[in-house]
């Protein structure tokens, strides 16, 4: 299975002279003969006009939300249809961030089954609020991954990425340990295996996102369940994204 390391700019970024120069300087800086896929995901605005100025092919174009309803009396809305006619090829779905701003599982499942049928690679983020010592968060995790995923085809189980992030560690000085990663990973993918059988869950890329950086990115690799990382602010330092790139790689 391919790695997969997306950036999410946020609204880090405030222009596209600033993106341009992030972009480039990411170019430049990425080790040669990464096998890794490489994302970014600035915001829609500018993940469009990046992506028609970038003459590179190292580095795919993402960017951090999208809407299920493909057309329509949606005002402020971008549907999956729009962001794959611009060039993208993959979108963030379900952030915590966009989650505590209202998005519920139900949402989340339907803007990813809208992105999969525009030709996009949807990355669908799950992950618990908080940790407790009797292991409940387990349960959390499970209903998110059922819910989110509930409209997903079977079928389709290599066509998307399933973002493993831990509200918790989220802007934290210290990330989850890559053990407590691994064992939510796995659990995910007992999760999904319940749902469609082992054999569909083994193709599901599962990465790992929450205070990402280029120091605990090498300890993430040693755990042979986390198939990818999740930076964010980390990705818009090209000397810093780049290091967690050639550390995870």
């Amino acid at each position: 299975m391919i790695k997969l390391i997306v950036g999410n700019w946020k609204l880090y970024i405030k222009s596209l002279e600033e993106g341009k120069k992030l972009l480039k300087a990411i170019d430049k800086k990425m080790p040669r003969g990464v096998k890794t896929t490489v994302v970014v995901c600035p915001p829609v605005a500018l993940a469009a006009a990046l992506r028609r100025e970038y003459k590179g092919k190292r580095i795919a174009f993402g960017t951090q939300d999208t809407f299920w309803e493909t057309d329509g009396a949606f005002t402020g809305q971008v549907s999956a249809t729009h962001l794959a006619s611009a060039g993208i090829s993959y979108v963030l779905v379900g952030h915590s961030e966009r989650r505590a701003l209202g998005d519920t599982d139900e949402m989340v499942a339907k803007k990813a089954v809208s992105a999969l049928s525009a030709k996009l690679h949807p990355i669908i983020c799950v992950g618990e609020t908080e940790r407790d010592q009797d292991g409940k968060f387990f349960s959390t995790i499970e209903k998110s991954v059922k819910a989110s995923l509930s409209r997903i085809e079977p079928k389709d189980a290599g066509k998307f990425t399933v973002a493993y992030e831990p509200v918790w560690a989220i802007g934290k000085t210290e990330a989850a340990s890559p053990r407590v990663a691994a064992e939510a990973i796995l659990y995910i993918r007992k999760t999904i295996a319940d749902m469609w059988g082992r054999e569909k869950a083994m193709k599901v890329r599962i990465i790992y996102g929450a205070s990402v950086d280029a120091e605990n990115a090498a300890l993430f690799k040693e755990e042979k369940s986390i198939h990818g990382l999740l930076p964010g602010r980390a990705s818009t330092d090209a000397e810093e994204f780049t290091n967690i790139i050639r550390a995870f790689s």
